[in-house]
């Protein structure tokens, strides 16, 4: 009476199979509408060969409370019509349409097997540079590294993402972005995880290849993907039982996405780590984000360490005062406060040179374990000037990713936007041993930096330009989090900061730096 997924065609049209429901979804009209355009169903046989099904809208309704993901069904009275749609949840080239003749029933006690999943190895995906877009598959691996939740606007239409990096059993790791309603599952779980591996099957998810670096990407594809996470099934079971003793240490990342088709989607925490050193930064003159170790050895900010931005959602502009309130010129709005934001202006140098950094809210916030607005409260009856716990900061080895742009050669004192820190000491000794091992007078006494007064003068006005505008403006989630403490990363979602008022901006004052010989 059934007949194989494989063996169905357009001209036979009394065929009857026997399915196990793999995903069963509805698809709206348009977000955030309740009605819906269709609903989908992804089946397999008893071969494990998946096959799609296609309910239009006028029968949704009839078969919107039939099918249950793992459960067994006939189906018959379909139409096999060709598979049409772009992202493809089965390779098959054909897919089931349910009509007003369709008839489903629920097959209990039948001895059919169960492949749930079509789990892709890492290895094999990264190595396929050839990798087909279209076609969804799954992954199952351990979440190692997660970033702070952005929005964007995606064919007009606003959108929300999250970057994370999973990680297979042999060490192999995959950046994934996961939009919209993935991405409160992702914190959720984030947040709730334990000392336990946070594991996640995606189901359904597809690869993209990054142009120009060549990485393999995955994310979500509309509604059909799924996230399931440290689940008791087999998948799981058997992956957690895989994993090794050492493992890569779970990091929270408090910086901007890396969801950029210019860019790396993934950063390897052990040996592909690719770093520059300050000198070569300025030799080569290339733009773009690279990776420098570096130790802090002054705190340059002349105590204005922050500044108010404004609570516009997703804009992080430097409030001006305008009579008696604060005025963003972004957005052309005016409010009587702004959220408090660290700026902090920082000297480093490496093994052969030097340079200005300017680092930001998120990555002082990673640094220093509070807020701004809490760091200042907690210093409101102290001296003013920068806070000793900024000043903790100087003699801290880092490595550090930067921006590097066109203004930075062109004034030697603008100072490179760190985009992203890692504060881990293996890593530093693994990357740049002679950092953790130089002492302060021998870095000092090889530092390779002549300014010129042409350099100190040159193009002045491209330094204050915007000079208090991150350059993580496209992350609209106002986030905070807890320091490292020993290497580690507490987790954590971040409050919106609270209010504060301005504060008057000082006259910067140009210092000459003399050529520093060798001693």
């Amino acid at each position: 009476m059934y007949v194989l997924a494989s063996d169905i065609s357009p001209m036979n049209t009394r065929n009857a199979l026997r399915l196990r429901t793999v995903r069963a979804y509805d698809i709206q009209e348009r977000k955030p509408s309740p009605v819906l355009k269709s609903k989908e169903v992804v089946f397999h046989d008893q071969q494990g060969t998946f096959l799609h099904a296609h309910i239009p809208k006028e029968f949704v309704e009839k078969f919107q409370s039939t099918f249950t993901e793992g459960k067994v069904y006939g189906v018959k009275n379909f139409v096999v019509i060709t598979n049409f749609y772009s992202f493809k949840t089965s390779p098959h080239k054909f897919m089931i349409k349910f009509n007003y003749q369709t008839v489903v029933k629920q097959l209990n006690g039948t001895n059919f097997p169960m492949h749930m999943y079509r789990l892709m190895d890492f290895k094999a995906l990264k190595a396929n540079q050839s990798v087909d877009e279209k076609q969804l598959f799954d992954v199952i691996g351990r979440v190692v590294e997660i970033h702070a939740p952005q929005e964007k606007v995606i064919n007009g239409k606003n959108a929300r993402l999250i970057d994370f990096v999973i990680e297979d059993s042999d060490g192999i790791q995959l950046g994934c972005t996961v939009w919209d309603d993935h991405v409160n599952k992702v914190e959720v779980y984030y947040n709730s995880a334990t000392e336990e591996p946070l594991l996640v099957l995606i189901q359904f998810c597809r690869a993209r290849t990054c142009l120009k670096s060549g990485d393999i990407k995955i994310c979500s594809s509309y509604d059909v993907t799924q996230l399931l996470f440290n689940q008791q099934t087999p998948e799981f079971m058997q992956f957690r039982e895989s994993l090794c003793l050492e493992q890569t240490p779970m990091r929270s990342i408090v910086s901007q996405s890396s969801f950029n088709p210019g860019s790396s989607y993934t950063v390897s925490l052990k040996e592909d780590l690719q770093l520059r050193t300050l000198t070569e930064v300025y030799a080569k003159k290339e733009f773009g984000e690279f990776w420098v170790a570096a130790r802090i050895v002054f705190i340059d900010c002349d105590g204005e360490w922050y500044y108010p931005s404004c609570r516009t959602k997703s804009c992080y502009k430097k409030l001006e005062p305008k009579k008696e309130f604060l005025y963003c010129k972004e957005c052309d709005r005016t409010w009587g406060d702004g959220i408090l934001r660290y700026r902090i202006k920082i000297r480093v140098v490496d093994i052969k040179g030097n340079a200005p950094f300017v680092m930001w809210d998120r990555e002082c916030t990673e640094l220093l374990g509070l807020s701004a607005l809490d760091l200042k409260q907690k210093n409101s009856q102290g001296k003013d000037g920068v806070p000793a716990e900024i000043q903790a900061l100087v003699g801290l080895n880092l490595i550090f990713r930067i921006a590097v742009r066109r203004e930075q050669f062109l004034n030697l004192l603008n100072a490179f936007s760190v985009m992203r820190i890692i504060n881990d000491v293996e890593m530093l000794e693994l990357h740049a041993p002679q950092l953790m091992l130089g002492r302060d007078k021998d870095l000092n006494s090889k530092m390779e930096f002549e300014l010129t007064e042409d350099d100190l003068w040159e193009d002045e006005d491209e330094l204050n330009v915007n000079e208090a505008e991150s350059p993580l403006q496209a992350i609209p989630i106002n986030l905070t989090g807890d320091a490292y403490e020993a290497g580690a990363v507490k987790r954590s979602l971040m409050d919106e900061f609270s209010s504060t008022q301005s504060s008057k901006k000082s006259k910067e004052v140009v210092v000459k730096l003399e050529k520093l010989k060798e001693s």
